[in-house]
């Protein structure tokens, strides 16, 4: 399969991941195919182009190792590569953006799966999640970098990043909540709704169930950047409205 095959062959798996789990055979094509180290260059530069990919990407180095439990060249090279993008961050961002905002979604979308892997080698991934958390945060961000930062947070991250370590969390809240009262043009109404729902998770333990029902926000206009909307959060099932005194009450 040739270099341009592949790309065409990512940007399918790309697509059809919106539809459903990829068959376990198009990852094995991919091994038996391609040495490990242009199979991670290419899947870096997909990453890179596409938000999607990231975890497509994760899939794929989690199937081939389990396709040959001793064989770790895929998931060692890929490392290398994640592992050099974050020490070249700062000519990353200024270079694109976009492919920043990318490159850190994948670490983040590579976190789990080295965990599973490998428990030692997965802590190299720690100062690099929270470093890039905090550049997309408190660099001079856009709307979209707040965007992704939150989305991270409150995706599925904010539970296991405060596991890791809990102070550099809160500090990361700090700034957010600075951020929230700043005047920065980038500031508008829907990141703004964004960031105060990260802060109320952070109050409630990181559980949608946790947050009163009164705080819960649904915004009315506007989607973080890679499509994803914000839906309201799942309440308790045996949860029900009650009313508390005079309805005049101001408090």
């Amino acid at each position: 399969m040739d270099d341009e095959r592949l790309r065409s062959l990512f940007a399918s798996l790309a697509t059809l991941t919106q539809h459903g789990p990829i068959p376990v055979q198009a990852y094995s094509m991919l091994a038996n195919r391609h040495s490990p180290e242009s199979l991670a260059e290419h899947m870096r530069i997909r990453w890179l182009a596409d938000c999607r990919f990231g975890p497509i990407a994760a899939n794929i180095v989690l199937h081939i190792h389990k396709m040959d439990l001793g064989d770790v060249a895929l998931s060692s090279c890929v490392l290398a590569l994640l592992l050099n993008d974050y020490r070249n961050r700062l000519q990353v961002r200024n270079d694109s953006r976009l492919m920043f905002r990318n490159s850190v979604r994948t670490l983040f979308s590579m976190y789990p799966i080295f965990v599973k892997l490998d428990q030692c080698v997965s802590q190299s991934f720690i100062k690099p999640m929270f470093c890039s958390l905090d550049m997309l945060i408190d660099d001079d961000p856009d709307s979209d970098d707040l965007e992704v930062a939150a989305g991270i947070l409150m995706e599925e991250f904010g539970p296991s990043l405060h596991d890791l370590n809990s102070y550099l969390v809160d500090r990361l809240i700090v700034k957010v909540r600075h951020r929230m009262i700043s005047d920065d043009v980038v500031m508008n109404r829907d990141i703004r709704q964004i960031l105060l729902h990260v802060c109320d998770l952070w109050a409630f333990g990181w559980s949608e169930l946790n947050v009163p029902e009164c705080l819960a926000i649904m915004p009315t206009s506007g989607s973080l950047t890679d499509g994803r909307h914000l839906a309201p959060p799942p309440r308790k099932n045996d949860v029900t409205h009650q009313e508390f005194g005079s309805k005049e009450s101001i408090i």
